[in-house]
């Protein structure tokens, strides 16, 4: 690791010392790349080479290394935190639907880390105001989006950023990771949420805090619906909630 003018870096991607950052549960390394891409529907090849870096054979057959596109929590151990995990979701939303190659969305993260200053941009307060725009602007220039293809870009930040929760200081505590795999984001329900706080930060059914997959071990042991919601005080439709958002993972 590099030092270089007050700040470090970790392969190619800087760390900078933000005022904004402080090191709290959210910053603990405690999700594995397999847990992550099943909470946020992902393939785990992708969260692995967003978060580790990735080889591959060039034109000419010569090996090549995508740099990682975010800064693990632990990269020895390859572990990543809550903080981690928020930034994949936001970076996830774009990627499901405008498909910006991955070396694209590095080179546009790294000029909104540093303009921003900051080693985690995408969830840091200031990526609501203008870090947002910069993002856009730079791959708009490195992809030629058009016009609406930034809107639609727009649109799909800021619905992955409205199920990030926040404390009174800007910072995550609170994810409501996507339960359907079809429709429309901003119209998916907020009944499982990931927090760190609760349930060892597995996704869990917010109204009853249990975890998601203790409903699906009860339903799958034969307890129904009507059951189910009885006990933990809640609507069938919660816990069905639940169920989808565990199939969707297991899919």
């Amino acid at each position: 690791m590099d030092r270089i003018a007050g700040w470090t870096t970790l392969g190619s991607i800087p760390s900078y010392p933000t005022a904004a950052m402080k090191h709290t549960i959210h910053d603990a390394p405690a999700y594995s790349a397999r847990e992550v891409a099943a909470i946020l529907g992902l393939p785990q090849s992708t969260i692995k080479a967003w978060c580790f870096g990735q080889g591959y054979r060039g034109h000419a057959g010569e090996a090549k290394r995508f740099q990682p596109v975010i800064v693990p929590a632990d990269h020895d151990q390859r572990l990543l935190s809550f903080r981690n995990l928020c930034e994949l979701h936001v970076l996830a939303s774009i990627r499901r639907t405008h498909r910006v190659a991955l070396q694209r969305v590095r080179d546009s993260l790294e000029y909104v880390r540093s303009a921003l200053h900051s080693s985690h941009p995408l969830v840091e307060s200031q990526f609501l105001t203008n870090g947002i725009d910069l993002f856009i602007e730079e791959t708009s220039r490195l992809v030629n989006v058009s016009r609406h293809g930034q809107e639609a870009m727009r649109g799909e930040f800021e619905n992955a950023l409205a199920r990030i929760e926040r404390d009174h200081s800007g910072l995550p505590v609170r994810l409501f990771p996507f339960s359907r795999s079809g429709g429309g984001a901003a119209d998916q329900p907020r009944a499982v949420a990931v927090d760190p706080r609760i349930a060892f930060g597995r996704p869990m059914l917010l109204s009853a805090g249990v975890p998601t997959e203790v409903i699906v071990g009860r339903f799958r042991a034969g307890d129904s619906l009507r059951e189910m919601a009885s006990d933990y005080q809640v609507n069938e439709e919660e816990i069905e909630e639940a169920l989808r958002f565990e199939q969707r993972q297991a899919a």
